[in-house]
Protein backbone atom coordinates (compact mmCIF):
# COMPACT_ATOMS: atom_id res chain seq x y z
CA UNK A 1 0.00 0.00 0.00
CA UNK A 2 1.37 3.56 -1.12
CA UNK A 3 2.13 5.91 1.80
CA UNK A 4 0.76 9.43 1.45
CA UNK A 5 3.59 10.50 3.60
CA UNK A 6 5.88 10.33 1.24
CA UNK A 7 8.10 13.43 -0.51
CA UNK A 8 9.54 14.60 -3.12
CA UNK A 9 12.10 16.98 -3.83
CA UNK A 10 14.61 17.98 -6.06
CA UNK A 11 17.46 19.25 -4.24
CA UNK A 12 18.94 16.61 -2.14
CA UNK A 13 21.36 19.57 0.25
CA UNK A 14 17.54 20.40 1.22
CA UNK A 15 16.63 17.31 2.74
CA UNK A 16 15.14 17.09 6.43
CA UNK A 17 17.44 15.89 9.10
CA UNK A 18 17.27 11.91 9.33
CA UNK A 19 15.58 12.01 12.39
CA UNK A 20 12.70 13.84 10.51
CA UNK A 21 12.83 10.78 7.82
CA UNK A 22 12.60 8.62 10.55
CA UNK A 23 9.54 10.00 11.58
CA UNK A 24 7.98 10.27 8.69
CA UNK A 25 8.69 6.48 7.98
CA UNK A 26 7.22 5.70 11.26
CA UNK A 27 3.83 7.70 10.29
CA UNK A 28 4.05 5.46 6.94
CA UNK A 29 4.27 2.49 8.91
CA UNK A 30 1.39 2.88 11.33
CA UNK A 31 -0.79 4.04 8.25
CA UNK A 32 -0.06 0.93 6.42
CA UNK A 33 -0.52 -1.19 9.49
CA UNK A 34 -3.81 1.15 9.99
CA UNK A 35 -5.30 0.23 6.82
CA UNK A 36 -4.60 -3.59 6.89
CA UNK A 37 -6.08 -3.38 10.21
CA UNK A 38 -9.39 -1.45 8.39
CA UNK A 39 -9.22 -4.05 5.98
CA UNK A 40 -9.87 -6.40 8.26
CA UNK A 41 -12.71 -6.00 10.31
CA UNK A 42 -14.49 -3.46 8.22
CA UNK A 43 -18.02 -4.85 9.66
CA UNK A 44 -17.68 -3.39 13.33
CA UNK A 45 -19.07 0.36 13.22
CA UNK A 46 -17.21 1.28 16.46
CA UNK A 47 -13.88 0.46 14.92
CA UNK A 48 -14.06 2.00 11.62
CA UNK A 49 -15.46 5.09 13.63
CA UNK A 50 -11.96 4.38 15.68
CA UNK A 51 -9.92 4.13 12.62
CA UNK A 52 -11.19 6.97 10.92
CA UNK A 53 -9.84 9.20 13.92
CA UNK A 54 -6.76 7.69 13.92
CA UNK A 55 -6.22 8.15 10.32
CA UNK A 56 -7.26 11.79 10.92
CA UNK A 57 -4.68 12.19 13.70
CA UNK A 58 -2.24 10.88 11.82
CA UNK A 59 -2.72 13.36 8.69
CA UNK A 60 -2.53 15.83 11.60
CA UNK A 61 0.73 14.77 12.89
CA UNK A 62 2.44 14.54 9.36
CA UNK A 63 1.15 17.96 8.63
CA UNK A 64 2.54 19.39 11.75
CA UNK A 65 5.97 17.39 10.48
CA UNK A 66 6.20 18.77 7.12
CA UNK A 67 5.46 21.88 8.60
CA UNK A 68 8.60 22.04 11.04
CA UNK A 69 10.45 20.20 7.49
CA UNK A 70 9.83 22.96 6.04
CA UNK A 71 11.22 25.79 8.81
CA UNK A 72 13.95 23.88 8.79
CA UNK A 73 15.21 23.56 5.57
CA UNK A 74 14.07 27.72 4.43
CA UNK A 75 16.93 28.69 6.90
Amino acid sequence: MESPFDFAHLDPSCDPPEEYIAAFELLATFWCELRAFQSASPQDAFLSDFTAHLETELVAAALVLAIQVELLTDR
